[in-house]
């Protein structure tokens, strides 16, 4: 467990996904809006990063979606499929 949470950032803005996505390994916990558009910008921007799960118990890390600003539904857990 541990090792999970110490190769799991947060980004609360988009900026800040891309630049975790591109500079570090592991996952990215953000809020998501649920709109697949989202998804595949995220998907298509960052080379691969989607959506892998979302907790039962999620973290309000922000009232927004990451990528478009609407309000948000859920906190994803981000990464890519190796």
């Amino acid at each position: 467990r541990r090792n999970l949470e110490e190769r799991t950032s947060v980004a609360t803005s988009y900026e800040q996904f891309l630049d975790i996505a591109e500079n570090k390994s592991g996952f990215i916990k953000a809020m998501w809006c649920g709109d697949e558009a989202c998804e595949t910008k995220i998907k298509d921007e960052t080379g691969g990063v989607k959506s892998r799960c979302i907790p039962f118990h999620e973290d309000k890390l922000s009232d927004v979606c990451v990528c478009c600003g609407k309000p948000a539904k859920h906190m994803v857990v981000w990464g890519r499929q190796y």
